[in-house]
């Protein structure tokens, strides 16, 4: 590759013992090898070439993977840097830089390099610009970001008081102030509802700058299976123009959304993609056009999952005669209980999510959580203790579980800070049976999975929890629902004096 560069009059700035620096001989050999046969009819053929390298060959950390080439000629065609500047930001902006080949100037920035950087630059001719922590990029027609994840950048707001902020709020910030026409930003799920990033989403919405907020699969990325999104901002969009949401994942069949072979390798699945994204009248499962007044009554969250129903939603959402939960039920939302000592002080069991048995009910058979608390702390834990008859709903972690609280309830059990205390009213309007087995069904289990936020731990918003749709008929037709319930529970007894029989059994020879 370098006699080749040094022929058409440039060279890699880099020492030539780099590879065998950070690859095992049998890879340094592989890829010479591989480099040999190697033709390019172009210089796109050249660049995917390019890739295909790295992926077969990957450095020692996540980061120096490259783009997946379909997702970086993606943000390459969203761009539309036709005729136009261009800044690629951040490391991994290399690739989708080198592909907008119609851009008129390219310039790369980013604070560090890898050699595919290097190769890409000289096939592209770009310029580059080693951005320092606290710089930025020049202003620009057209931006194509990905900013590095998970790392905290240091922030001075408003009020002149350090702040820490997130590397990809600060890059798709940045790339909003950069752009004068379009930018496509690269970044985690969790930019579109995280409460810290509240501001720059309104922002971003009341300026009309969002044109189009894309979910990718899991696994979309090398190295993570944290689903990423694509923000593609549009400073030249019509006012009060609508935003497009598309769920890239429902256009997935349902068992390739197990990973069957990998996303890049699906060119199918690319390809659907890409008509949605170019279809004017948005229609079908998958995309949904979205006014700012919808965004707003959401809080500004641009979740695509509540834009874009999934199967679960769709079934509850279309249910006849069914109230808000919170109609028919309190809610309390239980917190963290910290130790204090005083004269009032108090001892209480809290219950967590290893106190549910697969039956649904609280079992104990030591107290793996005690806590004495007095005062205000007493005051708040006598506010989530429980009751007979109580809904347990986890709404942190590992949302959905449910556990209805029996007649052995103690008095001094408290939920645990995961839960939901959900307590139906005293008017008899919901027994309790129904709503835990309603709360246990398929359907709304599905829809606590398609309504949660957040990426590695899940979490239920109260507002969504409060407003679940919730049939309500006649206590007649609950009580059918109940016998139902009642016979789950007498199998469950019959399994358990089953396994009892068994461990018996497997006890009268060669018992210790």
């Amino acid at each position: 590759m370098n006699e080749a560069l040094v022929a058409a009059g440039s060279s890699l700035s880099m020492p030539p013992d780099l590879l065998e620096m950070s690859c095992t001989g049998r890879t340094v050999q592989d890829l010479q090898d591989m480099v040999a046969t190697l033709e390019w009819l172009d210089a796109g053929s050249l660049i995917a070439a390019l890739a295909g390298l790295v992926e077969q060959a990957p450095g020692q950390h996540a980061d120096q993977f490259p783009l997946p080439l379909p997702l970086a000629e993606l943000m390459a065609r969203l761009g539309r840097a036709n005729g136009q500047q261009l800044v690629a930001s951040g490391p991994m902006s290399d690739l989708p830089m080198a592909l907008a080949d119609e851009a008129v100037e390219r310039t790369y920035a980013s604070a560090s390099h890898s050699a595919l950087s290097e190769a890409l630059i000289l096939i592209s001719g770009a310029m580059m610009v080693t951005q320092a922590q606290g710089t930025t990029a020049p202003q620009t027609d057209v931006v194509l970001s990905v900013p590095p994840m998970g790392v905290r950048i240091p922030d001075t707001g408003s009020a002149g008081k350090q702040r820490s902020r997130r590397s990809e709020a600060v890059g798709l910030q940045e790339a909003h102030e950069l752009a004068t026409r379009r930018a496509v930003v690269l970044g985690p799920a969790s930019l579109l509802f995280d409460k810290t990033e509240y501001a720059l989403r309104e922002t971003l919405v009341r300026d009309d700058s969002i044109d189009m907020v894309i979910q990718l699969p899991a696994q979309t990325l090398w190295g993570t299976s944290i689903p990423p999104v694509l923000i593609v901002l549009d400073h030249q969009r019509k006012l009060g123009a609508p935003i497009t949401f598309i769920d890239a994942a429902r256009l997935l069949p349902d068992t390739s959304r197990q990973r069957l072979k990998p996303l890049h390798q699906n060119p199918d699945f690319w390809e659907a993609l890409s008509q949605v994204i170019a279809s004017d009248s948005l229609s079908g499962e998958a995309s949904r056009h979205i006014s700012q007044n919808e965004i707003e009554s959401n809080d500004f969250d641009l979740s695509v999952h509540r834009y874009i129903a999934g199967d679960a939603t769709q079934k509850i959402s279309d249910l006849e005669e069914a109230r808000s939960l919170s109609e028919v039920a309190e809610i309390v939302r239980a917190q963290t209980l910290k130790g204090e000592e005083g004269d009032d002080g108090r001892l209480f069991i809290e219950i967590g999510g290893r106190d549910i048995n697969a039956s649904g009910q609280i079992h104990i058979e030591e107290p793996y959580k005690e806590v004495m608390v007095a005062g205000h702390a007493r005051k708040r834990a006598e506010q989530q203790q429980l009751r007979p008859g109580d809904v347990l709903l986890i709404g942190k972690g590992s949302i959905g579980r449910v556990a209805l609280v029996g007649e052995d309830c103690g008095e001094n059990w408290v939920a645990g800070q995961v839960f939901l205390i959900i307590r139906a009213q005293k008017r008899g309007r919901v027994r309790p049976e129904y709503l835990y087995r309603y709360l246990a069904s398929p359907m709304v289990q599905q829809y606590l999975k398609e309504i949660a936020s957040g990426t590695s731990i899940p979490v239920l918003k109260a507002n969504d929890i409060k407003h679940l749709p919730v049939p309500a008929p006649s206590l007649e037709a609950q009580g059918q629902v109940v016998d139902v319930h009642r016979q789950i529970m007498e199998e469950y007894e019959a399994i358990k004096a089953h396994q009892a029989k068994i461990e018996a059994l497997s006890q009268q020879y060669w018992a210790i």
